[in-house]
């Protein structure tokens, strides 16, 4: 569960359009989901005014800032934006141009004048903004008093996997997709395509590994009953010859349930091509809970460090709701939240739909009409019950007291639902 200074809140009297001026709802009504940004259309238009009247490209994620405004993840525009209590949308973080801000040796630069290469996930903790910059294989932060930007974690290097038990900002991560903090406020990373949950300890910024174990096994698989062995240099684990294998990226796997999370093995994207995945929360308890994106699981690492499969059998198809969430099917998860009462919601992204697990371990559907079929993707719904409204992968959650806020991203679009 993410922590805040303060939960959203847009005011009541407020009213959104949803499709067209025609057609507003009210994103505080009961049971019910409404366009908060977005027309739909791809592209960047719009700061100044409505938020619901501008252009996204893919949005990926939202957070909610001290003050209460709600700051979005504009993927292919390469900046963030917020929206603040009127309904109007700006950009806060950005320029919009592809890089990596700021150059190695500046210590930090205006945010507006930074430039980062896609960006997939945003927390807020005190005074500062912390975010995933995922292609520049950082962690950067913004400094919510000043504005100014620096780099936090990682030093910007792809296809390598080092720096445990060293600083954070010498460690090589690859694509670091998500951020949260445990319960005893280390910022914990998904390393997305190292196959592994990193931690930097709040007082030293000393780079580990938690959970996951790297291992190249792809081309030259190890013999039966070999283990492979360590990479010199690297975290990596490797069978076949070092100089050649542990030169490639971490294979995704499947493994290690029941066992320590150190010995792991994880499914997530990889390569220039892979999709943002793989995102991380924690309850209130200490329980860490993170989407396996290509093994179609939510698993869940106990305050002991033991890793179990918590939602999914593995299929990438939609089914078993309303029975044992570890029985069902779901189609590449990326984002996961826990609320306060240990109900954990996640985006079916690729059934574009959200469902949650409650306490008793049931699964069941909360917003959208889940479906494997690309054919049954779409838009629509504002206004009416959350659970016949159409969304289009769905990336990222955000659950900010009863309400939702969903990156419905492949509609373009920013929604809310007000959870019964």
């Amino acid at each position: 569960m993410k922590t805040y200074l303060a939960l959203a809140i847009l005011p009541t009297s407020f009213l959104f359009g949803c499709g067209g001026p025609d057609e507003p709802c009210d994103p505080d009504a009961p049971n019910t989901i409404c366009t908060i940004a977005g027309t739909g259309e791809q592209g960047r238009k719009g700061d100044g005014g409505p938020a619901t009247e501008a252009q996204l490209y893919v949005p990926q994620d939202t957070a909610i800032s001290p003050d209460g405004e709600i700051w979005l993840l504009d993927f292919n525009n390469y900046v963030v934006r917020a929206i603040d209590a009127g309904g109007a949308i700006r950009t806060v973080v950005g320029n919009g141009e592809v890089g990596d801000s700021p150059a190695v040796g500046v210590p930090s630069m205006p945010c507006l004048d930074a430039t980062f290469n896609h960006t997939t996930d945003l927390y807020f903790h005190e005074n500062f903004l912390y975010l995933s910059a995922w292609h520049n294989s950082r962690v950067k932060r913004v400094d919510l008093a000043t504005m100014l930007i620096e780099n936090y974690a990682g030093r910007g290097v792809r296809l390598k996997y080092d720096g445990d038990g060293g600083p954070a900002l010498d460690a090589a991560l690859d694509l670091p997709s998500s951020i949260t903090l445990d319960p005893q406020g280390n910022m914990v990373i998904m390393d997305q395509a190292n196959q592994v949950v990193r931690k930097v300890d709040k007082t030293t910024r000393v780079m580990t590994t938690v959970a996951g174990k790297c291992v190249v096994d792809k081309d030259a698989p190890c013999a039966v009953g070999v283990e492979p062995v360590a990479c010199p240099g690297s975290n990596k684990y490797a069978c076949g010859n070092p100089a050649v294998e542990c030169m490639k990226e971490c294979t995704p796997s499947y493994a290690g349930d029941a066992g320590g999370a150190l010995e792991a093995r994880l499914g997530q994207p990889f390569g220039q091509s892979a999709d943002p995945a793989g995102r991380i929360a924690y309850d209130a308890v200490g329980n860490l809970y993170m989407a396996d994106t290509d093994n179609n699981r939510i698993r869940k690492v106990d305050a002991l460090g033991m890793i179990t499969t918590f939602a999914g059998t593995g299929d990438d198809a939609y089914a078993g709701d309303g029975g044992p969430a570890s029985a069902a099917a779901i189609n590449r998860p990326i984002d996961v939240e826990v609320a306060a009462d240990g109900t954990v919601y996640f985006t079916d992204t690729f059934n574009s739909c959200i469902r949650k697990v409650d306490p008793a371990g049931i699964i069941s559907t909360v917003v959208g009409k889940c479906s494997d079929k690309p054919a049954d993707r779409g838009f629509s719904g504002d206004g009416g019950d959350p659970r016949e409204a159409k969304l289009d992968r769905p990336y990222g959650i955000e659950l900010a007291g009863n309400k939702l806020y969903v990156s419905d991203s492949y509609n373009n679009r920013i929604r809310v639902v007000n959870l019964p």
